[in-house]
């Protein structure tokens, strides 16, 4: 429930929809009454985004630069609808907003997919399976692997007619859907059952490991692969001590090891890209260095320097990115109705994390006023009258309280981490920014930072 919350946040303040492309898959949506939760769809664990609707209760979604895409529809919590697409697909949906499972109608699909999706229920393998010597662990996990494609075995023949490169992709799905098990082996049997088999099982890895790059908008493909090249990078060197250390230690691994150029170039784009976007661009001069050196696709290159350049615009000493919001009276107020002092933005959203920051704000109120330094918390709660009420409670009464409008692209450029829920950022009374991603108050280490930095 936690993780899907998350999710859920980060659809919140992810859902601008792309703009509409011939080189692209489009969704369209009709429901007779708005989801009370709201319509969000995805194509990976990760990037659910929420559907907007207009005024006609008429919503619109387009998947760019994907050949082919495994597409979930999410109703609020309650359901979900798994689907597939291909490059060009028109896919129109209509229900009744309440019930995808009671009303849901779908055209422009590919149907027999779409009944095959909704009937496949994978059956994990039993834990027992661990207690297995390695070879026959193997065994019984293709064994498994199989069981689980007797329903594709089945209706092959009638899929073919609306897709070959599903059967093919699903085939691949199911496949890396267990890989996995062969990573968490070592873990179960520890390091002297591991030197025993050693040479057997980073060569078992290897072969699993297929380059294909029909395979790199998987999921479960892009997970085994990155955990994969992770383990036979580090087979003689032991563990990676920092998430950095590891990501450059797959980038160099699949560099020498991979021969598929387009799979290469796809990893080393996805890497990078999630490394940066999630983190920064500090401290980051060899994976900069070698992502801009082997990504030879212009279109890859243009797609991380993007990324890379939007953190250099948020860098120490850059202009602010000015805020529009509004009191519970609806009074607005922008980033110079507060000059000549420090600025704190506290991002925050009606959920308990957020909420238990306020406790340690209120105990920095002193701290604030030596500093010149006004905090301001911005809500990106998406309800304005939850918001207001939220506000009521004597508990949070610290600094100003402001509803942020049009906040989507505000936490876009700022980048907002649905991870943290939360974001606290520093701007200096020049309008500059001091830091955009400062340490929680809950850590202690703002108050240490803003003691030792002002």
């Amino acid at each position: 429930m936690k993780c899907y919350l998350t999710i859920l946040l980060f659809a919140l303040v992810s859902c601008a929809t792309p703009p509409s492309s011939k080189d692209s898959i489009k969704i369209s949506i009709d429901v007779q009454e708005l989801p009370p939760i709201g319509l969000a769809i995805s194509t990976t664990d990760y990037n659910l985004q929420l559907v907007h609707f207009d005024s006609n209760k008429h919503g619109e979604y387009v998947i760019p630069n994907m050949d082919a895409a495994y597409i979930t529809l999410h109703n609020g919590f309650s359901e979900r609808k798994q689907i597939y697409a291909e490059l060009g697909d028109n896919i129109h949906l209509t229900f009744d907003g309440k019930s995808m499972k009671e009303s849901l109608k779908i055209t422009g699909d590919r149907p027999g997919i779409t009944e095959y999706l909704s009937n496949q229920k994978i059956t994990p393998y039993d834990r027992n399976i661990y207690s297995l010597q390695f070879p026959e662990f193997e065994s019984a996990l293709k064994e498994k692997i199989a069981e689980n494609c007797l329903l594709l075995d089945s209706c092959e023949n009638t899929l073919k007619n609306e897709s070959e490169k599903f059967i093919k992709l699903e085939r691949a799905r199911i496949k890396y859907l267990f890989a996995p098990a062969l990573l968490n082996y070592p873990k179960v049997h520890g390091e002297e059952d591991l030197e025993k088999i050693r040479d057997d099982y980073y060569t078992t890895i290897k072969n699993w490991i297929e380059e294909d790059k029909d395979y790199l908008n998987l999921t479960e493909y892009q997970e085994f692969i990155s955990r994969a090249c992770a383990t036979l990078a580090f087979q003689k060197k032991g563990i990676p001590t920092t998430y950095y250390e590891n990501i450059l230690e797959q980038m160099y691994y699949l560099d020498q090891n991979f021969k598929q150029e387009d799979v290469k170039q796809g990893f080393i784009s996805l890497w990078a890209n999630e490394y940066v976007q999630n983190n920064g661009i500090k401290q980051i001069y060899e994976l900069n260095k070698f992502t801009r050196e082997k990504l030879t696709d212009k279109k890859l290159l243009t797609r991380y320097e993007q990324i890379y350049d939007s953190w250099v615009r948020i860098a120490p000493g850059n202009k602010a990115i000015d805020f529009h919001a509004q009191d519970s009276t609806g009074k607005e107020f922008s980033l110079k109705d507060f000059k000549h002092q420090y600025v704190c933005l506290y991002l925050w959203q009606n959920v308990y994390p957020c909420i238990v920051e306020f406790s340690h704000l209120k105990k920095l109120d002193s701290l604030f006023k030596e500093k010149n330094i006004q905090l301001i918390n911005l809500s990106i709660e998406p309800k304005l009258d939850e918001w207001k009420k939220t506000i009521r409670n004597q508990d949070i009464q610290t600094g100003k309280h402001f509803f942020l409008k049009n906040e989507k692209e505000f936490l876009k450029k700022y980048h907002y981490s649905s991870g943290t829920i939360h974001q606290f950022i520093l701007i200096a009374p020049d309008g500059k920014i001091v830091e955009s991603h400062l340490p929680n108050a809950s850590s202690g280490k703002l108050e240490k930072y803003l003691t030792e930095q002002l």
